[in-house]
């Protein structure tokens, strides 16, 4: 499956040509779906990133409350509903873990890829 990894913040400080400016019109009509922050560096030991995990669930749990899905497995992820239209997602990858928020129309379009991907669809 193929996953950006990136996206461009627009900073206000383009030329001004009329290329730009219909590209600008374009982007003026997008919004962003996800903003994800790895919270650890990566660590070659299992064990230090599932104990950071854990210990920012439970931290979001204090703060959020309960959480509305878990999945487990790998990767490992929890969610929290952050309004109507996102989620907070914290995610343990094996590696790493992040902490990501996400629009459910995004959410669950990254869903069906992976329930398509297994299936062999892709």
């Amino acid at each position: 499956m193929i996953r950006p990894r990136w996206d461009l913040l627009r900073t206000g400080f383009e030329r001004a040509d009329r290329a730009t400016s219909r590209r600008r019109s374009a982007q003026d009509q997008e919004m962003v779906e996800r903003v994800r922050l790895r919270l650890t560096d990566y660590a070659a030991e299992w064990a230090l990133s599932q104990d950071a995990f854990a210990r920012m669930a439970a931290a979001l749990h204090t703060s959020w409350g309960a959480p509305t899905d878990r999945r487990p497995g790998a990767p490992a992820s929890i969610h929290w509903a952050a309004g109507a239209d996102t989620t907070l997602v914290l995610e343990h990858t094996g590696d790493s873990v992040h902490l990501e928020l996400v629009t459910n129309k995004r959410l669950s379009l990254d869903d069906e890829l992976l329930r398509m991907d297994e299936e062999g669809l892709l």
